[in-house]
């Protein structure tokens, strides 16, 4: 039996008083992945912080059995630190007030700089870095920690494409063999179709919540993006890639 790495019941978000989610019930198991979309202000990135434990939920419960790491979505930060001593951050549970990063630290922190390819920018200062870099240092750090649970706020945003695809490929790789347990926020449908074994939808006033193959669809995404989405299906295997079309291009091919 694979105990629940999350157990969310009845939960309940609020943004100041606005109230964003009502009654999210959900059990991830250890090793899965959770995605969450829906369009921008609808409170995913709220649900996030609550899943996190950062903000109180405004009913219900979240149990997390395991330590957390959290990403948020800003990578906007100020800091003179260099690039690894970014990444050390990271092990900052594992040491008293007092304590210097030892040589393990150092260790844990160079392998997930070489994992993101970025080694070359060990000694880079932290705020020269383009948004993708600083992503993927900040991604590098949450890693370092050696969580439980990963939970990552739009991480892909700021990354180009074959750092996508790296990104979810490294992703992927620690949650079979490492069984991480990982939830992420994207507007991207397609990455949350390929990567997740359970999606949030969320809508404003109305949220889905299921297997991601099950909750996923055209019409689905149309009702919360407000949009239209067109379904391409492969027919030797059960791979879906979801189109948006603009109305200009309706238009088009109407004529």
């Amino acid at each position: 039996m694979i105990l629940p790495m999350l157990t969310v019941s009845n939960l309940a978000v609020q943004r100041g008083k606005k109230r964003l989610l009502e009654n999210l019930n959900c059990e991830l198991p250890k090793g899965s992945s959770l995605g969450v979309v829906g369009p921008n202000g609808v409170g995913k990135s709220s649900l996030l912080r609550v899943l996190a434990g950062l903000d109180n939920p405004a009913s219900g419960d979240v149990a997390v059995k395991g330590t957390v790491a959290y990403l948020p979505q800003d990578v906007n930060l100020k800091s003179d630190l260099n690039v690894l001593e970014m990444v050390l951050l990271g092990r900052a549970r594992y040491l008293k007030w007092y304590q210097q990063p030892n040589f393990l630290d150092r260790t844990e922190a160079e392998k997930w700089l070489q994992v993101m390819s970025l080694e070359n920018l060990a000694k880079s200062s932290f705020i020269t870095l383009s948004g993708g870099q600083k992503q993927l240092v900040l991604i590098a750090q949450a890693l370092t920690s050696e969580c439980d649970l990963l939970i990552l706020d739009e991480p892909s945003s700021a990354l180009d494409l074959q750092n996508q695809e790296k990104l979810f490929s490294i992703l992927n790789e620690l949650r079979e063999k490492n069984a991480l347990t990982i939830i992420f926020s994207t507007h991207d449908p397609n990455q949350a179709y390929q990567f997740c074994d359970q999606l949030t939808m969320l809508g404003f006033g109305h949220h889905q919540h299921g297997r991601c193959r099950d909750v996923m669809n055209s019409q689905s995404l149309k009702e919360i993006y407000k949009v239209n989405f067109e379904e391409i299906e492969w027919s030797n295997n059960d791979l879906k890639y979801f189109l948006h079309i603009t109305n200009n291009v309706i238009d088009s091919l109407n004529r």
